[in-house]
């Protein structure tokens, strides 16, 4: 019965093969069971791995918020305190000039006091008559470049008020006899000012000597009153700093009041907005345009003169903050340009010409202080570097 049934099972089995080839639509041989068993894995394998490698090229990896890197607007940056009661640590000056353009001056002497109330006598200013006409005229421009017809003695552009005093005693002593803690306050700022050039010109890879001192350049201090409106710390501050007057100067000195609790605001040396923390009764001191030049580059320096964030006295909505910087520069007719090393000594040359010393060829073009001074002054912080036209 069994074999019966085999034999039945071939014949249908020969029958239908004998259809299969004899029919109108020739069929393909069964697969072998190895090329079938490679049809069913391998391809859907190789598909498989093809669309994860074009998943993973195609598709941005999704990131986590925290890993994000955070822009910033403001950069933060930390500047060494330098003593002046006693020998710094080695480098520590040169560090803060070359990789900052200003620090934090501690051991100085001046009592906070006179800063105070110089700071007061500062303020009654703004509402004296005593002061000519225009009195943006001490930088050494003339008076019709700054006349607005109205008669105030005061630079009201942008929103912030400025008064400049020549603190060397040219064409203000009759203003300063008046404020004795002012002026006495302005003589020593203007001492410690010629006291951090000496610091810079006798450091190793300072300036090349002391040209004070060599009497090659005739210096100019001027002590800038500014009285900030209220909205000097709102949100509004960095456009604010971009109409502030500037002037091009060697050192920069402002006095760090205890109540000046929150940062300081100024432009860097690239264009960028910086913050700086106050160290409550030391001197701020920055390096300038001049300063750069004199050190043929290696100095960094400071476009604006730093303005504090917080108004000092009540706090109230229509208090105002004064600040005092002195500003040690030159006078109007000199030629600035980089202090440069000779085999023997430092040759002061200021001519313009290319002079070729032990630190290698100058970097800086001389130019004449008046023409730069203009320019900066007006055009109020410009986007560009100031001193890139006069770069070799």
């Amino acid at each position: 019965m069994a074999s019966s049934s085999t034999a039945t099972a071939s014949a249908s089995s020969s029958a239908d093969d004998t259809d299969r080839h004899h029919g109108l639509v020739p069929s393909p041989p069964p697969p072998t069971p190895s090329n079938h068993s490679l049809s069913n894995s391998f391809p859907s394998d190789a598909d498989a791995s093809f669309s994860r490698l074009l998943h993973q090229l195609l598709v941005p990896p999704a990131l986590s918020q925290p890993s994000l890197p955070r822009r910033r607007s403001l950069i933060e940056p930390y500047p060494p305190v330098v003593p002046f009661d006693h020998a710094p640590e080695s480098g520590l000056l040169l560090s803060a000039a070359s990789d900052f353009g200003f620090f934090h001056l501690s051991g100085h002497g001046v009592d906070g006091d006179l800063a105070a109330s110089a700071l007061d006598e500062s303020e009654s200013l703004f509402c004296s008559h005593s002061i000519s006409v225009n009195n943006m005229a001490s930088v050494g421009f003339h008076n019709e470049d700054f006349d607005d017809g109205d008669g105030d003695s005061i630079d009201r552009s942008g929103r912030d008020r400025v008064l400049v005093l020549d603190a060397s005693g040219n064409g203000e002593g009759e203003v300063l006899s008046s404020l004795p803690a002012l002026r006495e306050f302005g003589e020593c700022l203007q001492k410690l000012g010629f006291a951090v050039v000496e610091m810079l010109s006798s450091m190793e890879e300072g300036f090349c000597g002391n040209p004070f001192q060599k009497e090659i350049y005739k210096p100019r201090c001027l002590l800038w009153v500014t009285s900030h409106g209220k909205d000097t710390n709102t949100a509004r501050f960095g456009p604010q700093m971009a109409k502030s007057k500037c002037y091009p100067y060697v050192v920069g000195l402002q006095y760090e009041m205890r109540w000046w609790r929150k940062p300081y605001r100024a432009i860097g040396d690239s264009g960028e907005l910086i913050t700086i923390t106050p160290v409550p009764d030391s001197i701020l001191v920055t390096l300038g345009d001049i300063a750069q030049v004199w050190s043929n580059g290696k100095f960094k320096k400071v476009r604006s003169r730093p303005q504090p964030t917080s108004v000092p006295y009540d706090g109230g909505d229509d208090s105002s903050c004064i600040s005092l910087t002195l500003l040690l520069t030159l006078q109007l007719d000199c030629i600035i340009s980089p202090l440069m090393p000779s085999s023997e000594e430092c040759s002061f040359d200021d001519d313009g010409g290319d002079n070729v010393g032990d630190n290698g060829r100058r970097k800086f073009h001389g130019f004449c202080l008046e023409e730069y001074a203009w320019r900066v002054y007006n055009e109020r912080l410009p986007v560009k570097e100031p001193l890139l036209r006069y770069r070799i």
